[in-house]
């Protein structure tokens, strides 16, 4: 697995933050790296697989990467990322104890990601863009970043704490966070539905529209991305994973593999 290194990332040793505007395409095998990063989703929508757990993500969305989670990108759709680095390797000149806010976003809980108002995910961006506006050669000027990232930790708190709970794409972030938390069991659709107060019609609908596939496709994707993380880095036996990833039967689970990866489960396996 891929390390990234501070170095490569950060202009000097001595910085605090460093920004990374990324396709998924550069992150679309599996690392993990030396540096923190929280990450706001653009645009887009896919699936990060974050220490071998797979979390739709869509515009909006955004969540807090630490220096030991490993992770990478499956794309259902065209993912534009913001990824603001911090520097675990140097302290922050006048700011404290920013990760414990931080952590409420932590991408390796799927309940803790937080979901950003359009308007607010714009503001946010602009943060971003203020951030890192300094001129290099004259240096970064510590005291106004760091104001203004304290500003965007702020915005993705207050967000969270005080948005409207109401609005369409919120309960739709919740629900497929719940999908996500049950997808390896079998999943009662009237109750989902009634849960989130939603006709069941209407449910598959919005599943659809978002993420491009039917909810029973959406979840065979979420099992199958898990099972080939598994097949590549452990020696469990492949039986064994098609049932631990929701799969009542293996010739059904090898088949629905190589539609999606053109490859067998032991195909996959012998290749890593």
């Amino acid at each position: 697995m891929e390390k990234l290194r501070v170095e490569a990332y950060f202009p000097s040793a001595d910085e605090k933050l460093s920004v990374y505007s990324s396709d998924p395409e550069d992150n679309n095998s599996e690392h993990c790296h030396d540096f923190n990063e929280l990450v706001i989703v653009d645009s887009g929508h896919g699936l990060h697989v974050i220490n071998g757990k797979p979390v739709f993500i869509q515009e909006g969305d955004v969540f807090f990467v630490r220096d030991n989670d490993y992770h990478f990108y499956d794309e259902l759709g065209t993912l534009k990322l913001i990824n603001v680095l911090i520097n675990p390797q140097t302290q922050f000149n006048y700011l404290t104890n920013t990760e414990s806010l931080l952590s409420r976003f932590s991408a390796s809980e799927g309940s803790h990601y937080g979901w950003l108002l359009p308007d607010v995910k714009n503001h946010c961006r602009g943060l971003v863009g203020q951030m890192f506006a300094h001129n290099r050669e004259q240096g970064p000027q510590a005291l106004q970043q760091e104001g203004l990232f304290f500003q965007l930790i702020m915005n993705l708190v207050n967000q969270q704490e005080t948005g409207d709970r109401n609005h369409t794409q919120y309960k739709l972030h919740r629900m497929l966070g719940y999908l996500q938390e049950h997808c390896f069991t079998e999943i009662n659709w009237t109750d989902v539905a009634d849960e989130f107060l939603l006709t069941q019609r209407t449910l598959f609908r919005r599943i659809k529209e978002t993420t491009g596939m039917t909810p029973e496709n959406y979840l065979k994707r979420l099992r199958l991305v898990s099972a080939r993380v598994k097949i590549k880095n452990t020696e469990t036996s492949i039986t064994d994973i098609a049932f631990m990833c929701g799969f009542s039967n293996s010739n059904h689970f090898t088949t629905s593999y190589k539609q999606v990866f053109g490859l067998t489960p032991s195909q996959e396996r012998k290749k890593a």
